[in-house]
């Protein structure tokens, strides 16, 4: 019996010791990652007056540069492809944590499943396990009781996920390609997109919005608002035509005092599909147009 437990003694060591190896894949996850912007955010040199979230509506239809040049202050988007407002919550939160806090956030709301259970739009994780080296990150894998606090900080495999141990250089796609200001936006047109004009509005019912995300939005709007922060909810556009009673949800559930910027839907270019990516993308040519529109109603508020 003695023998045993000192063999068992033994083995936990040599695992514990033999876990550290994984220390360096831990460490060496950021430098292959061709997407900074987090850990920009994470290092506080992400001082910005205008911040720009969302999925990726946000990344690609809003120039961020765009923005700058036609407002003149400073502008930044850090919106992620397929992410949803959680994300988008956590990022806002992580942003203020760390940098200056903005004068202005810009959040790109997704019609419609912005508050409903969507396969689509996801906690962006893959985003947060290539930089499990930085503390908050890791906490907030515990909070969303995807880690177990204990083992994770005991042990450095524990802490890590697959993509940690692909260590190749990360490059950009043609479709996901980010600028320097942080946008995203297409210059091309997908290949095969059904562009047949349809007439039916789809149907949008509040019962079916999920409280955590109706949360996460008035999470922001908290942030904001202990940050000084002037907030801007943005309904962009969609090739399709959009069910007024999601713009009427997303009002109802921010509040008067919120900023509300619609597309102006009697601009004859988002009837055009050669200004769109897909039906529920823009393309670079229709992202300008749209963000000249954004910025000339963010040059009519104060913040």
């Amino acid at each position: 019996m003695k023998n045993f437990i000192k063999g068992i003694l033994f083995f936990g060591l040599l695992f514990f010791i033999f876990d550290k190896l994984f220390l360096l894949f831990i460490v060496i996850s950021p430098g292959k990652e061709i997407d900074k912007r987090l850990e920009l955010v994470l290092n506080g040199k992400m001082n910005k007056e205008i911040v720009v979230l969302g999925s990726s509506r946000g990344a690609r239809n809003i120039i961020a540069s765009e923005l700058e040049k036609e407002t003149h202050y400073s502008a930044y988007n850090l919106s992620y492809p397929g992410s949803d407002i959680e994300f988008h919550e956590f990022i806002a939160r992580t942003l203020v944590k760390y940098n200056k806090p903005p004068k202005l956030l810009v959040l790109s709301i997704d019609y419609p499943m912005a508050f409903l259970s969507d396969s689509i739009l996801n906690f962006r994780l893959d985003r947060l396990y290539p930089l499990v080296i930085y503390k908050h990150v890791n906490d907030e894998l515990l909070a969303r009781d995807k880690k177990n606090k204990v083992m994770s900080y005991l042990f450095a495999l524990h802490r890590m996920n697959k993509s940690n141990f692909d260590i190749r250089q990360k490059k950009f796609t043609a479709l996901d390609t980010i600028f320097q200001d942080g946008s995203m936006p297409i210059s091309f047109q997908k290949i095969g997109e059904n562009w047949d004009k349809t007439t039916v509005v789809q149907k949008y019912t509040t019962s079916k919005e999920i409280k955590i995300k109706r949360d996460s939005l008035k999470k922001i709007i908290a942030i904001c608002q202990q940050n000084k922060i002037k907030l801007v909810l943005v309904l962009p556009p969609l090739f399709d035509a959009m069910n007024e009673k999601f713009k009427e949800s997303v009002i109802q559930l921010a509040g008067n005092n919120i900023a509300f910027f619609e597309y102006d839907h009697q601009n004859q270019i988002y009837k055009d599909k050669n200004y769109f990516y897909d039906r529920t993308h823009l393309n670079n040519k229709g992202a300008i147009i749209f963000t000249g529109e954004l910025a000339n109603y963010l040059k009519t508020i104060k913040f």
